[in-house]
Formats: C-alpha cells, structure tokens, sequence
C-alpha cells in the first residue's frame, strides 16, 4: 500500500482557488507523497511545483507521474520534511499539505519553517486533523492548530471542518479491511501487516475531534 489521503476532487479545487498562485508562481507541497495532488494544482494553476517528502520512492513516483503528464519542466521533487525544508527564505508563492502535518512531531517548529519559506502575504492551504486525545503510536497531536498557527506568522483565513470527513475515512478503511488479501497479493506485502496497519488507523481516527481544511496568510514584516 502506497500513501493516500482523503483529499476530494472539491478540496482540490478550493486549494487552487486559495492558494492564489498562477504561471510565473512557485509552490510547495509539503509530505507530497507520489505527488498526486500538487501535479493536479500545478496543472489547474499553471505554477511551478516543488514537492518535498522523507520517502524517496515517493519521490521517484511523483517524477514518473509528473514526467507522464507532461510537466516535468515545472515539477521537481526533493527529499526534507516539516521542520527542515530546502528551501531559501521568502521563496515561495504559496505552500500546501495534504493530510500529513499529523506526522511530524513537533508541529509548532514545522509551522515556524512553513512561514520561513513563504513571502509575506502568500498563503498556506492545507489540510489535517484536531484530535480530542493522544492517539497511540503517532507524533503528539494538537486540539486546535490556530494558536500555532498564529504563533509561527500566520493569519487565519479559514478554519473549516471538511464535508463528511469521518463517514468517508471509516468507509474507505472498513473497505480496505475487506480487501486485505487482494492488497496483499498486488503489493508483494504481508497481509497480516496489512490488517494491522488499517486496525491501527482506524482505532487512531477514534481519537479525532475533526479534519480541517486551513487557509492561512503568512504576516509582513
């Protein structure tokens, strides 16, 4: 099983709209993942695109998708992660993260390192979660990602519970659930670990309070 997340096609579209970006504007996708959703916004907009992951099979795939849809002049993808982007200071037009900021461990040092590499006034749009407690076996998790938010140098825009989040996630995974043995046969991966890992996540989506879907500004000087 490869990385996924529960971005819709309507997510999208409003994180294109948010960003603000177009031809002659640069973006990061922070956790890109195979890169399936940045390559989309970077199509709608006409920006370029910087994908950022830790996985480099990752990475590879995001070249080979980006290469298949025509737009490997304006798509690259480099290894770093939340807290330590390559990235130069006030280098960007705008930043987006789909379902990944969960991972990192200390949120308010990734939030910090979003807004470094932001120009004044470009904004972050991204998606994730507020928990209601500490799930096992992941990072430490927020109840509310606004006060870091404004701590690193933002300005909240939007703060907006996505449409029918947890009927979505629990209807996917309880799906894959029943498909484990086919996963598993497609993958090369052992079933067993399979299964667990789904039981894993969704026991992790019972401490959830709600998916957000954030728009912010990073603040002038």
């Amino acid at each position: 099983m490869g990385h996924g997340s529960y971005v819709s096609v309507t997510e999208l579209r409003r994180i294109a709209k948010d960003l603000r970006i177009g031809d002659g504007n640069r973006f990061a996708d922070v956790g890109c993942g195979r890169g399936g959703p940045s390559l989309w916004v970077a199509a709608r907009t006409g920006a370029a695109l910087v994908g950022v992951d830790i996985a480099e099979t990752a990475l590879r795939a995001g070249r080979e998708r980006a290469d298949a849809l025509a737009l490997s002049d304006r798509a690259t993808f480099v290894t770093g992660a939340f807290e330590h982007l390559p990235l130069d200071s006030e280098d960007l037009d705008g930043v987006m993260s789909i379902d990944a900021l969960l991972f990192t461990a200390d949120k308010a040092a990734a939030l910090r390192e979003l807004a470094r590499v932001l120009r004044p006034g470009a904004r972050l749009v991204l998606t994730t979660w507020d928990y209601d407690r500490q799930p096992d076996g992941r990072p430490p998790q927020l109840d509310d990602h606004r006060p870091l938010l404004q701590d690193a140098g933002f300005d909240v825009d939007a703060y907006e519970e996505t449409v029918d989040w947890r009927g979505r996630q629990y209807g996917t995974t309880d799906r894959l659930l029943t498909m484990v043995d086919a996963l598993a046969a497609e993958s090369g991966a052992d079933p067993d670990d399979i299964r667990a890992g789904l039981q894993e996540m969704r026991t992790s989506m019972d401490c959830m309070r709600r998916r957000v879907l954030i728009v912010a500004a990073r603040r002038g000087r």
